[in-house]
């Protein structure tokens, strides 16, 4: 009798850690629980436009500020407002070939610089 309870405990308490396991792991694969990020990538690297994302996982709605400079020459510029855990997608119209010429991407928000660029060839 005493073997089977052994092994009821032992059965119980590997359930138990298994499903704090599993809730640590669900909170630890959310994007934005107790995390202070942000990203800016190129929507698609490999085409000539120069679309690109920002995506906020600071916490709370921010102000980004960004320009887009053609040849170290800025063409573009802008401030968008980004709601937590959203990301945005910004199509910039440059009225300018862009075959062959070097675009960057400089997104800044509070204290940080984020750079981005393509070459075009």
């Amino acid at each position: 009798m005493s073997s089977k309870i052994i092994i009821f405990a032992a059965i119980i308490l590997l359930i138990a850690s298994f499903s704090i396991l599993f809730i640590i792991e669900v909170k630890n694969h959310n994007y934005d629980y107790k995390k202070s990020w942000s990203v800016v990538y190129f929507d698609n690297p490999r085409d000539d436009s120069a679309d690109f994302v920002i995506e906020n996982h600071l916490g709370e709605k921010t102000e980004y500020n960004y320009e887009i400079l053609v040849d170290d020459k800025k063409v573009s510029g802008d401030k968008i407002e980004i709601d937590a855990g959203a990301k945005q997608k910004i199509s910039p119209v440059i009225g300018e070939d862009l075959k062959s010429k070097r675009v960057e991407i400089v997104v800044s928000c509070k204290d940080t610089k984020y750079k981005i660029y393509k070459d075009l060839q």
